[in-house]
């Protein structure tokens, strides 16, 4: 099983000047990753899930219990617009399954939450995601995997 490599590093996007910290894997961006295999689905310049990019304090505490979960299998949020910076507009999310010391990314799609169910509450998002057939499964060591998470969210 080949295991990709991932960092997060300070890059500026698409859409923002500012350096931001920026998830890649084996030295690519992930939002070129997925621009490049659906051009037409506006993916370029996303930006990670940041905690200090997102104004709204539920959301915040929503994206931490996702990414700090101890269950086996998660839809992780791990993209989100840059303009509203927000789980409203275009949000990517990662099936994220454990097993015996590596994280695995299975599928990345779109989440398809309607205005609606958003409302509710965001225990929707991941629950109706348009998955992107072509992006591969990408496979982490653990410990470096949450090492680099730990740059978004402790940033």
């Amino acid at each position: 099983m080949k295991v990709n490599r991932i960092e997060v590093k300070p890059l500026k996007s698409e859409y923002s000047d500012l350096e931001h910290p920026t998830i890649t894997i084996d030295g690519v961006r992930l939002d070129l990753i997925l621009h490049k295999l659906y051009p037409t689905k506006n993916l370029l310049g996303l930006i990670p899930t940041l905690i200090n990019w997102i104004d709204d304090q539920k959301e915040k505490k929503f994206v931490i219990n996702r990414y700090n979960t101890k269950e086996k299998e998660v839809s992780l949020p791990v993209l989100m617009c840059p303009d509203d910076c927000d789980l409203w507009c275009t949000v990517i999310i990662a099936k994220v399954t454990t097993s015996n010391g590596n994280i695995m990314w299975d599928k990345i799609g779109i989440d398809r939450s309607s205005r609606e169910e958003l409302l509710s509450g965001y225990d929707c998002i991941g629950s109706k995601v348009e998955w992107l057939d072509l992006i591969p499964q990408f496979v982490f060591d653990e410990d470096e995997y949450r090492t680099e998470i730990n740059k978004i969210l402790l940033n």
